[in-house]
């Protein structure tokens, strides 16, 4: 594991993950990208024609995340929803416009079907995603529920403001760790937990430090391994080193792999690797190691 902790490697998330041991991840706390949403650069995950198809390709991530999680580990996953045919917001006007709206007109999706494809339907990924791994035989635990007081702007005359997130709660098997009394320290033993965003510079879908540091504390030991296969600018990896754990991190776009390391070195003072490195380099440099240690022998 030396190759991979206290790293961000730039790499697809699928690739990294299946170059990580059996059982060599205490714990997962991720956010890939929300379906038809921003374009961060190379991704392709997020920006499929059909949703269900989004649905389909996150759930070959966690089956892959499945083998690599240690028995005894969680598994956090936050995921938002969208609206079918609306373009995610660029309905949005004046002070409810979003700089983001190119990317949402750039969205090719396919025509709507007059049942679940249909122009305003909320289409229920995260719960979709969330059933799609219990067939797979995750064990579901908590739903919890992220209310934001500062929630980005998505107006609609004929609806309710949307102001919350799911945060799901994964484990792999029924004994797990978990510090309940921890938990209630800090205030964060209930299934709905109000934290506001935390915008991270160029990244403005980012993780609120203050939102997975608890569920970090509560649900890891400290020197325990957190992988995030989604790793945007940093917030696991700060939040993993402030807490004495350590961490693993994938990401396929280079810009924001240096943008997170310069943010982990900024935040907490620790230099840290930015391994700009193929899958192929990676297995080539771990099957030379092997090598030279059967040679030893």
């Amino acid at each position: 594991m030396e190759n991979f902790t206290n790293k961000i490697i730039n790499i697809d998330a699928l690739e990294g993950i299946k170059l990580l041991p059996n059982n060599s991840i205490n714990l997962i706390v991720t956010s890939p990208p929300y379906f038809g949403c921003r374009v961060y650069g190379n991704e392709t995950i997020g920006r499929e024609e059909n949703p269900l198809e989004y649905v389909d390709n996150l759930l070959k991530y966690f089956n892959e995340l499945k083998r690599i999680l240690h028995k005894e580990g969680s598994f956090y996953l936050n995921v938002g929803d969208v609206y079918f045919g609306t373009k995610g917001f660029i309905r949005n006007k004046g002070s409810y416009a979003r700089k983001t709206d190119k990317h949402y007109k750039e969205h090719k999706i396919v025509k709507q079907d007059g049942k679940y494809l249909q122009y305003k339907q909320l289409l229920m990924l995260p719960e979709r995603i969330a059933m799609g791994m219990q067939e797979n035989g995750w064990i579901l635990r908590n739903k919890i529920i992220w209310e934001k007081p500062n929630p980005v702007p998505s107006f609609s005359a004929d609806r309710r403001l949307p102001v919350y997130e799911h945060i799901f709660h994964f484990v792999k098997s029924r004994k797990y760790y978990f510090d309940y009394e921890k938990a209630k320290f800090l205030n964060h033993h209930r299934d709905i937990i109000r934290n506001g965003i935390e915008p991270f510079k160029e990244h403005q879908a980012s993780f609120p430090l203050s939102l997975i540091k608890p569920l970090i504390a509560t649900t890891s030991k400290e020197n325990d391994i957190v992988l995030d296969p989604f790793m945007g600018s940093g917030t696991t990896a700060v939040a993993a080193l402030e807490l004495n754990r350590q961490y693993v991190g994938f990401e396929i776009n280079p810009e924001y792999c240096r943008i997170a390391n310069d943010r982990i070195f900024s935040d907490t003072g620790i230099k840290t690797e930015y391994k700009q490195k193929t899958a192929a380099e990676i297995i080539y440099e771990r099957v030379v190691k092997q090598e030279r240690l059967y040679a030893t022998v």
